[in-house]
């Protein structure tokens, strides 16, 4: 598996924002074209596949109880290949030879920023199904959307959940220093766990030195981790599911047996496959409880669908998207199925009830929402509690 190209430059966004034009002629004269931006192949995929059929599967039901205001809706979607440069150049070919109105998907925060980035010069929203960078609008601009909440909100929940619930006084951090979510992650997890009163022993970064998953080697944080002189309660992980299971077991083969915790980064099933026992009293953060009955009749449709279960969170935020696009439009564009009318329509949402909350973006374009938290044990994920986090710290 090679490694992702995580950052794209202010030259190269520059770049390409500079062969945008107006005049690109688009379906919402009459109705609605979605474009979809999901990783289908790489190193995402764990997340982005689930993402891609959660949103087929609503936009299925919604085209046959009528689409949107009595109109199908079309949609166009391509594989970005978890690549940031593919995801750009996909991003153009959706917009301009498409004609699309609206892009959902957007992968990481990076794909997300760089993609959203294009999309506002041409005036087209976004709704980010996976990505929780809280300034994402801030770097965007106010066409950009997230249908999660924010990276602040579930690491202020898991810090919370750790201090007051598990008893976690000490942690050492470690962080994928080469992603805006994990970076962001591990910041507002330490914020508020020091916050509340706790402890950070120590940090370690890693890169993305390593070439495959077959020769990842975090030996020289686990050995930082061993001179501290002591255990501590909890070690917070900044990474994602690629990583995790080896990280998880290299932490447990050196004796390291404490507490785990983590973010979204960890959710999906393959974490606790690929790991074993190594993933027990492993905590993160997720956007939904799929063991609530709220959820029944979603989990039996995608099971019809696709003859499994949904492995992570990110196909209900997906599937979520394509009803908040349909709420939004249906109550405040008044038949206008332009892409500014659409961004607008959006920007009113309020108190829309989805699988993974409510969603509002009266304060901007990331909800704050429940977070739910999920324990890895025996090879299954399940949900221990839901935090909605006192904000007022940060």
């Amino acid at each position: 598996m090679k490694r992702r190209n995580r950052f794209l430059s202010a030259i190269v966004i520059g770049a390409l924002a500079a062969t945008l034009f107006a005049g690109i002629a688009h379906a919402g004269e009459d109705h609605i074209k979605v474009g979809g931006l999901f990783a289908l192949t790489g190193w995402f995929d764990s997340y982005d596949v689930a993402g891609s059929k959660g949103f087929e599967l609503a936009l299925d039901q919604i085209n046959a109880a009528g689409g949107i205001d009595g109109h199908e809706v079309e949609y166009v979607s391509y594989d970005t290949t978890s690549d940031l440069a593919t995801a750009t150049s996909l991003t153009i070919k959706l917009i301009e030879q498409d004609g699309v109105d609206v892009l959902v998907g957007m992968n990481d925060p990076n794909t997300d920023i760089a993609c959203g980035t294009i999309a506002q010069e041409y005036g087209i929203p976004s709704l980010a199904t996976v990505s929780t960078l809280p300034y994402t609008q801030e770097r965007v601009g106010d066409t950009a959307f997230l249908v999660p909440y924010g990276d602040n909100v579930q690491a202020s929940a898991m810090a919370e959940y750790a201090y007051n619930e598990l008893g976690i006084r000490t942690v050492y951090v470690m962080t994928n220093n080469t992603d805006e979510f994990t970076l962001a992650l591990s910041k507002f997890f330490q914020q508020h766990f020091v916050e509340l009163g706790g402890t950070l022993l120590s940090e370690g970064d890693f890169g993305a030195e390593y070439d495959d998953n077959t020769n990842m080697d975090f030996s020289s944080i686990v050995n930082q981790i061993l001179a501290l002189g002591e255990t501590p309660d909890a070690v917070f992980l900044g990474c994602f599911t690629d990583e995790g299971p080896i990280i998880l077991k290299q932490l447990r083969e050196a004796g390291i047996d404490c507490t785990c915790l983590s973010g979204d980064g960890l959710d999906d099933l393959s974490v606790a496959q690929i790991a074993g026992e190594a993933s027990n009293n492993t905590y993160f953060s997720t956007h939904v409880n799929y063991a609530d009955p709220s959820t029944d009749e979603f989990i039996a449709a995608y099971r019809e669908k696709y003859n499994e279960d949904p492995q992570n969170a990110f196909a209900a935020l997906a599937y979520d998207a394509a009803y908040l696009l349909k709420y939004a439009v249906e109550n405040y564009a008044n038949g206008d199925y332009s892409p500014a009318s659409i961004r607008n329509a959006i920007a009113q949402v309020t108190d829309f009830e989805g699988l993974t909350g409510t969603i509002s973006y009266a304060d901007g374009n990331v909800p704050t929402k429940t977070v739910f938290i999920n324990e890895f044990k025996d090879g299954e994920s399940l949900n221990v509690t839901h935090v909605l986090p006192d904000m007022d710290a940060e």
